[in-house]
């Protein structure tokens, strides 16, 4: 599996998406995977949110081999160090950890003053309960309102990103274990990244005996723009990314 070099949009993101599909499905339990990031050199708050729940996913399959990114020196600004400051690396395997750890002196970047930055950045967190998603609308309001967003849309897309964040505990479990991450970065130009990835059975698997439906695509349009849940009572849906521009 060889990452690009950025993940960024969309297109990269599915790509490698794809590509641990590919994998997960061609591969026999317990097989080795190289993990080739050596030519990633930027990351969003999506892509690297993505990166950590897909490596966190094939972790519990797979033996993973990672290549890890060049950079010329570790105490500059770098995708390594984005990724540091992300929580990246407190979260992702510990095989991956210290892939980086035997490369890199990662002690460098371990052990650098981080600056309050909670106005503007939400670190990638786990999120495991409706209690966790309730902290992670409190932080993506303090955000919001810290870049002068209107109340009104404020409300509108904390009401989006609640749901999406239930959506995502709801339906990421794997074996009664909840793997669901969630970052948000505010950007002096006037962009905000909000990511929310998860590695469970999926939409069309959690929802489609639960809906009427056609085929998976009228599954996950139902998901989306619809009330359709797996839970009993009725819920608002969402897109599942948000890029606003004030």
């Amino acid at each position: 599996m060889i990452a690009s070099e950025k993940l960024c949009d969309i297109h990269q993101i599915h790509d490698w998406l794809n590509q641990c599909a590919q994998s997960y499905h061609q591969l026999k339990i317990r097989d080795r995977i190289t993990i080739d990031l050596s030519q990633l050199n930027y990351v969003t708050p999506l892509g690297c949110t993505t990166l950590l729940s897909t490596l966190c996913f094939l972790e519990k399959h797979f033996y993973l081999d990672t290549v890890v990114p060049q950079v010329r020196r570790i105490e500059d600004t770098n995708v390594v160090s984005y990724m540091e400051r992300m929580n990246f690396f407190q979260l992702c395997p510990c095989d991956v950890r210290l892939s980086f750890e035997n490369e890199l002196d990662m002690g460098v970047l371990y052990s650098r003053k981080r600056y309050n930055k909670e106005n503007s950045l939400n670190e990638i967190t786990l999120c495991s309960s409706d209690m966790d998603v309730e902290k992670f609308d409190s932080s993506l309001k303090r955000i919001l309102r810290n870049k002068g967003i209107a109340a009104n849309q404020v409300s509108n897309i904390s009401r989006i990103v609640t749901e999406l964040g239930l959506n995502s505990v709801e339906h990421g479990k794997h074996n009664d274990e909840v793997s669901c991450y969630y970052s948000v970065q505010s950007y002096s130009a006037g962009k905000m990244g909000i990511a929310i990835c998860d590695s469970g059975v999926g939409i069309v698997e959690s929802l489609e005996s639960h809906i009427d439906s056609y085929d998976d695509d009228d599954v996950v349009r139902q998901a989306i723009f619809t009330n359709a849940s797996s839970r009993g009572k009725e819920r608002e849906k969402a897109c599942l990314m948000l890029e606003m521009w004030p």
